[in-house]
């Protein structure tokens, strides 16, 4: 039997793509991607010892291990094709290790796209694995790690324990706290706008006062010394000038203008985007074939190919004519935008695989972000909107106003796409130099400064990118940790700091000073980009960035120490007053008696960091109120023999529990009404009781009543049983799991 060729991909689905691309001379399998990886449980990294990482295998990897193993032993040739941005370059590198592989052979094949002819070309052009790139991923890893490892343990001591320090997280994070700040002290100031309303039916915006151009006046005075010159007076007009202009299509996506638009128009999260646009990359099932529809989308890149853009040629001559083909320059990236992953901006594969004509094939997700995709990609290659501007100038004793009127002379991308600031088509008017205008009305609209926007997902992103801080693969994972470790809330979509974001931030700034400084961090980021192209040696740059957060450490470690040992009093008093202390699961209250050394817990009490430095905090009530969940609230229910139910507060929310709980095992979930009367506090107590009785008869009456309405189950005849889903009420069968029927309710009845 001939041997085959193995292909060693990162994930089952772009295998199972492939597999059909390349036929049955090739065996395709996935490692899932990394096979192995510095230990979660240490730092993994040898600081003395020239920072040499210590790789291990992957828990729960070893029968995908043994597998790529046995397929390699038996395979002619083993081709590496894990995806091709630095992460990928690595996962390749471990998987040649494993398989004992010869680094100088030329079995690492790449692909931007998951197409016939992507593939086939992929695997005639084998290449060597480029250590460059391993190296630049092996930095990043070992940097990440020196920060994450070395810092975080100091800031569960000196601030809490769900808490984390990331070479880029961190700076992410002052972003936002710095922002917030701008925020609280922004002062508001009142200002005016003027326009006026001229003969012939023209409003023109006040322009300029004596030579100086205005926008918005500051002034109260100037307002009403200009509402008093010159209302109702005739004005000159001294310019009608018509230029032509151009307005140019939008660019191609890159992964951070395609995470900002997906969150801006989709309401996707960055995580989401990357998600949904993995799984269009590796391929969706049209027509019983895989086809990857769109491109790598981990880029920096605004290029495209010439196979790309004569595509795109053909089917825009095609579908709109020879005029609407834009013929555009290459782009160009600068010098300041390096390009780390993929060469070419992400794109269709094919751009006659129409979004409406294949929705069919795809979830609505995945319709979403490819015809957002496939659109941007098109528009790129149209031709200019090209346009008149008339512009016209009318000035009275020194106060000068303007107006414009446009008109689309062709439509060009118009034609199917228009900016969100659309170009007015108005006929131009009859106006000359020298023409009198009266001026009929002074419109004096007064408007307050606002402060600066927060940030939202699409913002954040944006502003990462603008300040060099993360890559395009790591915007995703950023903004996720922000929100895991709850250093920051949405308020809406913005992001707003929570306390704990403030005080780590703070602390951080304190005394890790480069970690939190933008342009520190954006300097990192373009030495990787150094590594990558060879420029820069791994290791010296790990020891030069060590060198100098070493002694940070050394200073921060004695005080994390002094600030976790600090004493802490509360209000809660056992044998004496309960002080504060800080252990492996977060912060919690401890009795200083030997012979009782009891123990509250904190967590999920918010202690503000002034309490903290005064030596003295408040969460006595607080306290009570969650050891009385605890033990649970006395209710008006029982048991049948007879027990008392109590309303207890579990992880899940509220729930009832009998009294007898270790040797009955009652417990029961509430009905979502009464959880909502619950958290509106709407439950009325009598003695301490909660009365839940009544409220549990009125349900159950109700309930009857629908029952009695829906009668027996038309396929199976046994009664319906009221249930409660994610949508409300409905009705299923009782003879579940023999009769799987289900039936609706209407809105009335789901109340």
């Amino acid at each position: 039997m001939a041997k085959k060729n193995l292909v060693i991909v990162e994930s089952p689905a772009k295998a199972q793509t492939i597999k059909k691309i390349l036929g049955a001379n090739y065996e395709i399998t996935a490692s899932f991607g990394h096979i192995r990886d510095l230990p979660k449980s240490k730092i993994g990294v040898d600081i003395e010892n020239n920072f040499e990482p210590n790789y291990m295998a992957i828990r729960g990897k070893g029968d995908i291990t043994k597998k790529l193993r046995d397929l390699a032993k038996k395979a002619d040739k083993v081709y590496l094709a894990s995806d091709m941005d630095r992460e990928g370059e690595a996962i390749a590198w471990h998987l040649a290790h494993i398989l004992k592989l010869d680094l100088s052979e030329k079995n690492r094949i790449e692909f931007n796209a998951i197409t016939k002819e992507a593939i086939k070309d992929a695997v005639k052009n084998p290449r060597a694995i480029d250590m460059d790139r391993v190296d630049a991923q092996q930095a990043r890893r070992i940097l990440d790690r020196l920060v994450g490892y070395q810092i975080s343990p100091l800031l569960w001591k000196a601030v809490d324990v769900n808490t984390s320090a990331g070479r880029v997280q961190s700076a992410a994070l002052k972003l936002i706290c710095d922002l917030e700040d701008e925020i609280k002290a922004f002062i508001v100031e009142k200002y005016w706008e003027i326009n006026g309303d001229f003969e012939g039916g023209f409003n023109f915006s006040l322009n300029r006062i004596d030579e100086t151009k205005v926008s918005k006046i500051f002034d109260f005075e100037v307002v009403q010394k200009l509402k008093k010159e010159i209302s109702k007076k005739t004005f000159e007009v001294i310019s009608a000038n018509i230029n032509k202009k151009s307005s140019s299509p939008p660019k191609p996506l890159k992964t951070s203008t395609l995470q900002q638009l997906a969150s801006s128009y989709l309401g996707f999260s960055a995580s989401k985007t990357m998600r949904v646009a993995q799984g269009l990359y590796e391929g969706v099932e049209i027509d019983g074939t895989s086809k990857g529809l769109i491109t790598y989308m981990r880029t920096d890149s605004l290029r495209l190919s010439p196979e790309a853009k004569e595509m795109a040629k053909e089917f825009i001559l095609k579908k709109y004519g020879e005029k609407y083909w834009g013929n555009p320059k290459e782009e160009k990236n600068s010098k300041s935008q390096k390009i780390q992953d993929a060469h070419e901006a992400i794109r269709p594969t094919d751009a006659f695989l129409i979004p409406d004509e294949i929705k069919k094939f795809l979830n609505d997700d995945q319709y979403k972000l490819y015809k957002l995709i496939w659109e941007r990609f098109i528009i790129s290659q149209f031709s200019k909107m090209e346009y008149e501007q008339f512009e016209i100038l009318t000035a009275q004793k020194g106060y000068e106003f303007r107006g414009v009127a446009n008109k689309i002379t062709f439509d060009g991308y118009y034609k199917i796409f228009k900016d969100e600031d659309e170009i007015q088509t108005n006929d131009f008017p009859s106006i000359n130099v020298g023409d009198k205008m009266d001026l009929l009305k002074l419109n004096i609209v007064e408007g307050e400064t606002k402060p600066p926007a927060r940030l939202t997902e699409s913002s954040l992103v944006k502003k990462l990118e603008a300040d060099g801080i993360g890559r395009p693969s790591t915007y995703a994972s950023i903004i996720d940790t922000l929100k895991k470790r709850e250093y920051v809330l949405l308020d809406g979509k913005k992001f707003v700091p929570t306390d704990l974001g403030y005080r780590v931030k703070k602390v951080l700034e304190e005394n890790f000073p480069n970690i939190m400084n933008i342009k520190f961090t954006a300097e990192m980021e373009e030495k990787l980009d150094s590594i990558e192209e060879g420029d820069l040696n791994w290791k010296k740059v790990l020891k030069e960035f060590y060198d100098d957060l070493e002694k940070y450490l050394k200073v921060f470690s004695e005080k994390a120490e002094e600030l976790k040992n600090r004493r802490v009093e509360s209000d809660v008093v056992c044998h004496g007053p309960m002080v504060m202390k800080t252990g492996r699961f977060g912060k919690y209250l401890l009795c200083e008696n030997e012979e009782c050394a009891k123990k509250i817990s904190l967590k999920g009490i918010k202690i503000s960091e002034e309490e903290i430095n005064n030596g003295y905090i408040n969460v006595k009530e607080i306290v009570e109120e969650k050891e009385k969940a605890r033990l649970g609230e006395p209710t008006d229910l029982y048991t049948k023999t007879g027990k008392l139910l109590l309303l207890k507060l579990g992880r899940f929310g509220s729930y009832l529990e009998s009294e007898d709980f270790a040797n009955d095992e009652i417990r029961e979930s509430l009905p979502t009404e009464i959880r909502k009367m619950l958290a509106q506090g709407t439950v009325e107590r009598k003695d301490g009781i909660a009365q839940l009785k009544k409220i549990f008869d009125e349900i159950k009456a109700e309930e009857k009543a629908i029952l009695d309405k829906a009668g027996k189950c038309e396929k199976c005849g046994k009664p319906f049983e009221v249930k409660r889903g994610r949508w409300g009420k409905f009705l299923a069968c009782t003879g579940y799991p023999e009769c799987k029927n289900i039936r609706k309710l209407g809105k009335e009845e789901k109340k």
